[in-house]
């Protein structure tokens, strides 16, 4: 039945749930110079990517910023040695900081975003039991735009706050006509859709303190969950036509028979974070460490919960209760983060300023003995970079133009998965690959 099939597949669908992970930032890094210093950037953040970083460091130059550029990550992520094909991300990613003083205090207001130059957004329904790298499939395709302001308390203590902006789904689909029992042509369903979108809103905060060759920041980022929630709702007759069917004098069987489903869907994740970083700086050389605490241990199923209620009359047929998904169980992590830059060229019209850094990831996915299979490894990050400033552009730029340049690698070392149940349908595997991207940023001052 034509009908029947369409109300299975959907709820299928639905029940299956869409996958669930953190967004582009938290994944491969925002702007090249902190991608080239491996996300330790706490303590220096100034540029656009504070509005990620440290929102606090953005009254730093208390100048005029416009920054663009353009960032590309291609993961090759395997299974039993077989690629994914996990989804590469890229996109623009820049921004505009406003910078000035008040009463002799500096203070800057800014607006940032990561444009995704292929999908805006997506959602993938896979069950909890197929193999996946959970925390790399999804979240490429998202739009992450962040508004925020800092000020400065008092000489070289900034605060900073942020607040950035997604859209909740929620939906109803409603189906009504009449359902052939046994032979599809004779199905005859009308369907409307009603679709809502919520905003919801995360913010992060940030303190950075700047005293002779040390710079300190510490930057707190909430945690946000998108989720996707939709409604089915199937009513109408259902019609007796295993024999003599008449379409314009139909034997009803069932008058008023109506099928409800309702789908809740964790779609992306995004945990709570808290880094705190230190930096040291010469006339050449600066020198910089984060560590970053990651809240893991929240992270919810990314399988929906679906609840599917059968009304057929007098008929006493029921839909047995779906199971609910398995807790994922992720652990909490800490993530060290290593940075450094050196610059052997510093003349007035032009400046080279080469960089470079290593991140250290525990993975805070458990081993997968059950039913769910999220795969996820360790991963180490190495990154080089290098700056360019030109300063003899005058009198079309007063001030400098820098073109920062940065590449990454992430390994991700063979992690190997063992089931409990001999007679698991996925059975063992061994799951491990690299990550490869680059970063650009072009920053004009005014």
């Amino acid at each position: 039945m034509r009908g029947a099939r369409a109300i299975a597949t959907l709820a299928a669908v639905l029940t299956l749930g869409g996958v669930a992970q953190a967004n582009p930032l938290d994944a491969y890094g925002f702007g090249a110079r902190a991608i080239g210093l491996s996300g330790a950037y706490t303590a220096l953040a100034d540029d656009f990517s504070a509005n990620y970083y440290n929102p606090a460091g953005l009254a730093r130059s208390g100048k005029l910023r416009l920054e663009f550029g353009y960032a590309y990550h291609q993961p090759e992520l395997k299974l039993n040695g077989a690629d994914l094909k996990v989804d590469e991300s890229r996109g623009f990613q820049g921004g505009v900081v406003l910078g000035g003083k008040i009463l002799d205090r500096r203070v800057a207001a800014s607006v940032s975003m990561f444009l995704p130059d292929r999908l805006i957004s997506r959602i993938r329904s896979l069950p909890q039991q197929q193999p996946r790298w959970v925390l790399y499939d999804n979240r490429p395709q998202r739009i992450v735009v962040t508004t925020s302001i800092a000020v400065e308390l008092v000489e070289n203590l900034f605060i900073g706050a942020g607040i950035t902006f997604l859209a909740n789904t929620t939906g109803t689909v409603t189906m009504t006509g009449d359902v052939g029992l046994s032979d599809e042509n004779n199905t005859q369903l009308f369907s409307a859709v009603d679709v809502d979108l919520t905003s919801i809103r995360y913010p992060s905060f940030g303190i950075q303190y700047q005293h002779g060759d040390w710079s300190f920041g510490v930057a707190w980022r909430e945690e946000f969950n998108l989720r996707l929630d939709i409604d089915v709702l199937v009513k109408g007759r259902i019609l007796n036509d295993l024999v003599n069917f008449d379409p314009d004098n139909p034997d009803v069987l069932i008058e008023e028979g109506k099928l409800t489903l309702v789908s809740g869907n964790n779609n992306l994740f995004s945990p709570r974070q808290l880094a705190m970083g230190v930096a040291y700086s010469t006339p050449c050389w600066t020198f910089a460490f984060d560590l970053t605490w990651v809240q893991w241990s929240r992270f919810p199923a990314p399988t929906a919960t679906v609840e599917i209620d059968l009304e057929l009359g007098a008929l006493p047929f029921r839909i047995p209760p779906i199971d609910a998904p398995l807790a994922t169980n992720f652990r909490d992590i800490w993530v060290p983060r290593f940075g450094a830059e050196y610059t052997p060229v510093d003349t007035k019209d032009f400046g080279l300023t080469l960089r470079g850094g290593y991140f250290y990831e525990p993975t805070p996915a458990p081993p997968q003995p059950g039913a769910t299979n999220y795969i996820d490894t360790d991963k180490h990050g190495f990154s080089l970079g290098l700056s360019l400033r030109l300063s003899m552009l005058e009198p079309t730029l007063s001030e400098p133009m820098f073109l920062d340049i940065a590449g990454q690698l992430f390994y991700h070392p063979d992690r190997v998965y063992t089931k409990t149940d001999p007679a698991d349908v996925v059975g063992d595997y061994i799951a491990g690959g690299i990550t490869y991207g680059v970063a650009t940023s072009l920053k004009v001052l005014f």
